[in-house]
């Protein structure tokens, strides 16, 4: 055989495996263990469809998902209408669920907003019947709640396991719209919104010397400290200075994490209530987050803000902005200035 045709010949081969394994790869679903509604409205076409099935993360390829509907003749049982879908389902478990209203069950939307913790989260999922607050809770203390490989992915370790962690997945929570079913599992409630976190986080790059646990556990700080998110990045970047030096963050958020119920002003006597913690008493990251951090907190804590200030303190003018200082003695006059002590 001619030694060109050869080459022609392995060309076209390798053309061919590489065109089967990418339409492989477009056609497995994508990672995740999130349910979500999915409305098909009345004027909608396939490709319409196609294009929002991939939007929502249900599919890699909405072309792909096009050609597969038509040719099965399964874009004709296509039902208009409100739809419950899981995600990591292929191609015919959707256009399944998509070809009928009879096995849904309704779906109730819970909006989680940025910051709550562990107890306040409970507390609506309990009020809305989707979990019973006690097993919730129970289940929220237990490392053994997560999958391995969701631990494995946040870099929580043996060391972490050991600490005195008040939630195991307090911080893991992601803030945002979800939509549940009346008596779910606890622990498949936990997977669907931690695994939402490590979604929304997958591209983030860590600029600092963190664990992604340790990440989320100075976002937690940053999401109690800040109200803009400007200055998040700034917050964050006093923080890692403080702990570069070894100095103690003094964050009164971590305090009020210890309280039953958080107080407008802190007394000195709560700054000394022993826990670990208690950022006035120790050193370092507390065991663990104090709350759930939205996206601009992470970013904030996983890329700092590089300067030299070591100290803030709130306005108290209505901005819910901060002076930022880089001694004591101006952070001194700064506090007096804010009506602080």
């Amino acid at each position: 055989m001619n030694i060109n045709i050869k080459r022609v010949l392995i060309v076209f081969v390798i053309l061919i495996t590489m065109s089967v394994l990418w339409t492989v790869y477009q056609m497995s679903p994508p990672e995740g263990t999130a349910e979500r509604v999915f409305v098909i409205r009345e004027n909608s076409n396939l490709n319409t469809i196609s294009k929002h099935l991939k939007d929502k993360e249900f599919i890699k390829s909405s072309f792909l998902f096009s050609v597969y509907a038509t040719v099965t003749g399964k874009q004709s049982k296509i039902v208009r209408g409100e739809h419950t879908i899981k995600q990591g389902k292929g191609y015919n478990d959707i256009l399944q669920d998509l070809s009928t209203l009879e096995n849904e069950t309704e779906a109730i939307e819970v909006i989680v907003s940025e910051g709550l913790t562990v107890l306040e989260i409970a507390d609506r999922l309990n009020k809305l019947g989707i979990v019973d607050r006690k097993q919730f809770l129970h289940a929220a203390k237990s490392w053994d709640t997560l999958t391995e490989k969701q631990q494995e992915k946040l870099g929580v370790n043996k060391e972490v396991k050991k600490s005195n962690t008040k939630f195991a997945v307090e911080g893991l929570l992601f803030p945002d719209t979800y939509y549940f079913e009346k008596n779910m599992k606890d622990d498949e409630v936990i997977h669907q919104m931690t695994e939402r976190l490590l979604h929304e986080t997958s591209k983030i790059t860590i600029k600092t010397d963190q664990t992604p646990y340790e990440m989320l556990t100075l976002a937690s700080i940053i999401e109690k400290e800040a109200l803009l998110n400007e200055e998040k990045r700034k917050i964050a970047g006093v923080f890692e200075n403080r702990l570069k030096e070894g100095k103690k963050l003094q964050s009164c958020s971590t305090v009020q994490y210890l309280l039953e119920r958080p107080k407008a002003t802190l007394r000195r006597k709560d700054l000394k209530i022993k826990s670990p913690y208690n950022t006035y008493l120790n050193k370092g990251l507390p065991p663990g987050p104090i709350s759930n951090p939205d996206l601009a907190s992470i970013k904030a804590a996983a890329n700092p803000e590089k300067h030299d200030y070591y100290y803030f303190v709130a306005k108290q003018d209505g901005t819910w902005s901060h002076f930022f200082s880089k001694t004591y003695k101006e952070h001194r006059k700064y506090t007096q200035l804010s009506g602080n002590y």
